[in-house]
């Protein structure tokens, strides 16, 4: 079967569909728009972790830590992720 794009996900999960992905295949989801919008932030409680998200198809792609980001980006720096609940 041919497709435009393949990543392999870290993590899926069902009911609104986050997909974990690593740094660089993160940075390929950002260039297949013209203006992706980008969300950084950090989520946890004592333990703090740096989140980078964009959004593709329906779907919330994340990456662990800062991605550099392209110019002409959306960019929503959040004071708080969460994701759940």
């Amino acid at each position: 079967m041919g497709c435009g794009m393949a990543v392999d996900a870290n993590r899926v999960i069902a009911g609104g569909v986050l997909v974990f992905v690593e740094p660089e295949e993160f940075r390929r989801f950002l260039e297949l728009k013209e203006r992706p919008l980008v969300i950084v932030g950090e989520t946890g409680g004592f333990k703090r972790t740096k989140l980078t998200m964009t959004t593709y198809d329906g779907a919330i792609i994340i990456t662990r830590g800062e991605v550099e980001v392209p110019e002409g980006a959306v960019l929503v720096k959040a004071r708080e992720l969460s994701l759940g609940k």
